[in-house]
């Protein structure tokens, strides 16, 4: 918007009128009549996530597809089963295949994922672009910001002199009410955590945006704050001290900013063996202690200053080999590819 004001910037919005959004560009609601329009007449698609095949592209169309998150579990292609509701594997590998074939650009935060992406997605090593995550240029650039990691501390309602954990987990393929919805029990005990570190730090509790049902906490209110509504997790990244997560992508965002980091995988065996599979060797290769008890868990966070050092060579190693890319440019050589391909 900066750089190029003369364009006419679409965002797609589930509730175009709660979004606030820089520049006031057009808000279009998702699935309405001028959803589909926009999608017609608009040069450059980008997109974090699948789009229905129901959108015909153009040839004179480029879609831009920056996925959302380095993958540690197994995506589409390299899925041997596919349990998700409303498809079965085939189907599921064919509507995927479809997509992916509509895809001119796809952008990758590090080699690892490039690899995974041309085997997962079908991909030729041309239309991959190995720049780093465009969201993440905020983690770079504002990593030390002080009034702006304040702010944001001020709209969480975060109370002064309070640490701040996040608790971030994935969902689970299984666990579904409908397609598109799915169910997610708290196993963090949060009585046990309030106990052992309620006097020093409060906890976010940021759920995947496929999880229906509303958490309750009740009892809670000066401890647990629910962030999964706020715009963007990254701002939420700035304000936490550590992270607590399982199998997210979330871990290799927040490990740009080096912090400790926590890993509650109470259901591993299930998760590794029926549901997806990793790519990455779990056990080994993450940059923090891996806990299957809550109670565990809470007793290794009465000190986390202990955890980052005894885990600073990992979290390094993890920093090099995912993170290293990420300089805070990504969005600024997006938008210099846009303006090429329309100025094309």
């Amino acid at each position: 918007l900066k750089n190029y004001p003369d364009y006419k910037y679409v965002w797609i919005l589930k509730n175009p009128s709660k979004s606030e959004i820089p520049g006031n560009p057009l808000k279009i609601k998702k699935g309405s009549l001028e959803y589909y329009k926009a999608y017609s007449k608009a040069k450059v698609w980008v997109n974090n996530a699948r789009l229905p095949l129901t959108l015909s592209k153009k040839e004179n169309q480029k879609y831009i597809q920056t996925w959302h998150g380095t993958p540690l579990k197994r995506l589409a292609n390299d899925m041997k089963v596919v349990r998700m509701p409303g498809t079965t594997t085939p189907q599921y590998k064919r509507n995927f295949h479809m997509e992916t074939s509509r895809w001119d650009y796809l952008v990758s935060p590090n080699h690892y994922s490039s690899e995974i992406f041309e085997s997962a997605f079908w991909m030729d090593e041309e239309r991959v672009l190995e720049i780093g995550y465009p969201r993440n240029d905020l983690l770079v650039t504002h990593a030390n910001h002080e009034e702006f990691i304040s702010k944001i501390r001020e709209n969480v309602n975060i109370p002064k002199g309070k640490k701040v954990l996040m608790y971030a987990p994935t969902w689970r393929d299984d666990e579904f009410i409908k397609k598109g919805q799915y169910l997610f029990e708290l196993k963090i005990n949060l009585e046990n955590l309030y106990e052992s570190i309620g006097d020093e730090y409060v906890i976010l509790l940021r759920m995947h945006y496929l999880i229906s049902n509303a958490i309750d906490l009740s009892g809670y209110e000066n401890f647990a704050i629910d962030v999964s509504d706020y715009d963007d997790i990254s701002e939420l990244y700035l304000i936490t001290d550590a992270l607590i997560t399982d199998y997210s992508s979330v871990m290799f965002d927040y490990g740009i900013l080096k912090r400790p980091q926590f890993f509650f995988a109470y259901d591993i065996e299930k998760y590794d063996k029926d549901l997806r599979g990793f790519y990455l060797d779990y056990a080994n290769d993450l940059p923090g202690p891996i806990f299957d008890d809550p109670f565990d868990l809470a007793d290794s966070l009465k000190d986390i200053d202990l955890i980052k050092e005894s885990y600073q060579d990992k979290i390094d190693e993890f920093y090099e080999r995912f993170c290293s890319l990420e300089q805070g440019e990504s969005s600024k050589y997006i938008g210099e590819l846009i303006n090429k391909e329309i100025k094309k």
